[in-house]
C-alpha cells in the first residue's frame, strides 16, 4: 500500500522518471530512471545544509501540490499527470517554480547522458575520434 503522504525521495525519483520519459519517449527507462534518481538524490545530499533544506522543502511542496486536484502526491500520479504538473511549474510566473524544475532537469539530464555514454562504451559502440 502506498503512503498518501508527500515523500522527498519518491518525488525525486518520480521527477527523474518523468523527465527521462519526456526525453526518451520510445525507450524503456525503468532501470535508467532508478539509477538517475539515485544520482540526483546523491547530488542533493552533497549540497550545503542551507540549500539542501530549501530544496527538500520545495520538493515536498511540489509533491503535495497535486493533493487538491488529484487527492494524492505527485509521485503517485500517472506519468501523463506528472508531466502536466512539471510543465505547469516549468512555465509558472512564480520564479521559484521554474527554478526548482530547472534544477532537477539539469541534474537528471547530466546523469542520464552520463549513464547513456557509459552504456555505449560498455557495448563498444563508442569510438575514439583522433
Amino acid at each position: 500500500m502506498h503512503s498518501p503522504l508527500p515523500s522527498f525521495e519518491k518525488c525525486v525519483q518520480a521527477i527523474a522518471d518523468t523527465l527521462i520519459r519526456q526525453e526518451l519517449p520510445s525507450r524503456e527507462t525503468p532501470e535508467i530512471a532508478e539509477a538517475i534518481g539515485i544520482y540526483v538524490l546523491a547530488a542533493h545530499a552533497g549540497m550545503p545544509d542551507y540549500l539542501r533544506l530549501a530544496f527538500r522543502i520545495l520538493t515536498l511542496v511540489f509533491d503535495a501540490w497535486s493533493f487538491p486536484v488529484a487527492g494524492k502526491p505527485f509521485h503517485q500520479l500517472s506519468p501523463d499527470r506528472r508531466a502536466d504538473q512539471l510543465r505547469h511549474w516549468q512555465f509558472s510566473r512564480l520564479k521559484i517554480r521554474p527554478a526548482l524544475i530547472s534544477f532537477y532537469r539539469t541534474l537528471t539530464f547530466f546523469g542520464l547522458y552520463s549513464e547513456l555514454y557509459k552504456q555505449d562504451v560498455e557495448c563498444g559502440s563508442h569510438r575514439e575520434h583522433n
